[in-house]
């Protein structure tokens, strides 16, 4: 079973999207747990404080470190001492699904959620936690940035997909995005007359042909909208 802990300022918003379709499934079949601490019982004065200004000026506030440390310390030791310690932030270093493999892989992930301008850069460097973006843009937090990597990588485990062979050829599977899917109706008349067909090879039943389809396709699409993969792709044939 895959062991999560989550700190957080926003315990009830998990397991949000965690609960529901295959991965809710998972839950209830304990593949994986999931565990949240909420950082406000680790604040200080009367009102249980977990941020401050940040030293040099500047707008916001900052996560206080001490507070981190002690939400920390109250994870079991040796799911602190073995997990994978995760603070997810857009200054850290890409998300990618070579990664979300990887983490399939553990048995106890600790993820950290920031809020406000950030965490304590000394909390990250002592405590360990390496630092993760789930994209080029800014959340108000790191909890939907946590569902979004927990998705990824739990989706993995063996035992969650239904069809585990379509991983292996879903989008950056092997640095390419995925071919176009179609299902019924074989004709489709939208909603101003007009009518739209599937392609003929996929009704052609010539197995073959439709693997090459997909892979000329998924070439094609990968060129137009992910150059830098199609790069990557052929750096590796070379």
């Amino acid at each position: 079973m895959l062991d999560i802990k989550i700190l957080t300022a926003y315990p009830e918003m998990f397991p949000g999207n965690l609960e529901h379709s295959l991965i809710g499934k998972a839950l209830k079949e304990k593949i994986f747990n999931i565990d949240t601490i909420n950082l406000h019982e680790y604040g200080i004065d009367d009102r249980m404080s977990i941020d401050d200004e940040p030293f040099g000026g500047g707008p916001g506030m900052v996560l206080r470190p001490d507070v981190v440390e002690k939400a920390l310390n109250s994870i079991p030791e040796q799911h602190k001492r073995d997990s994978v310690k995760i603070y997810l932030t857009p200054s850290g270093t890409p998300l990618n699904q070579e990664k979300l493999g990887i983490l399939a892989k553990q048995e106890k992930i600790t993820i950290l959620c920031g809020r406000f301008e950030g965490v304590d850069q000394r909390a990250l460097d002592v405590l360990g936690f390496e630092e993760i973006s789930i994209g080029d843009y800014v959340l108000a937090g790191g909890e939907i940035a946590a569902q979004v990597l927990l998705e990824g990588c739990i989706r993995l485990i063996p035992g969650v997909l239904g069809h585990p062979e379509s991983i292996l050829e879903e989008s950056f599977s092997n640095s390419l995005l995925e071919y176009p899917h179609y299902t019924r109706p074989q004709v489709w008349e939208d909603s101003l007359g007009n009518k739209h067909d599937v392609p003929e090879v996929l009704r052609s039943g010539h197995h073959e042909n439709i693997k090459k389809w997909r892979l000329n396709k998924s070439v094609e699409k990968t060129k137009t909208i992910r150059p830098d993969l199609y790069v990557k792709k052929i750096k590796k044939q070379d």
